[in-house]
C-alpha cells in the first residue's frame, strides 16, 4: 500500500469515526414533550443527546439485555484482576 493509499484509507476511517458519538459519562437526564435529554461531555464542551422516549421504550428490552451482559463481562474482568493481585501478595 502506498503512502497516498494509506492516507486515503485513514481519511475514510476518520470520516466514519466522526459519524459516531461516544457518551462516557452523563451529567444530567430529563424528559420533556416525549423526549429524553441526555447531557454529556466536559465543562468546556457539554453536549446533548435527544432521544424519542417512545422509541427508546421499544428498544429497552434489547438495551437492558446487552448492558447487563457487558456489565457482567466487566465485573468478571475486575474480579480476575483482584484475584491476580491477591496471588502476588
Amino acid at each position: 500500500m502506498t503512502k497516498q493509499q494509506r492516507i486515503n484509507q485513514l481519511e475514510q476511517e476518520l470520516q466514519q469515526a466522526q459519524k459516531n458519538t461516544y457518551v462516557g459519562e452523563t451529567h444530567q437526564l430529563h424528559c420533556n414533550d416525549g423526549e429524553l435529554y441526555i447531557y454529556y461531555g466536559d465543562a468546556n464542551e457539554e453536549r446533548c443527546l435527544v432521544m424519542d422516549a417512545q422509541q427508546l421504550f421499544k428498544d429497552l428490552p434489547f438495551i437492558i439485555d446487552q448492558v447487563t451482559k457487558e456489565n457482567q463481562k466487566m465485573q468478571d474482568m475486575y474480579m480476575d484482576n483482584i484475584k491476580d493481585a491477591i496471588k502476588v501478595l
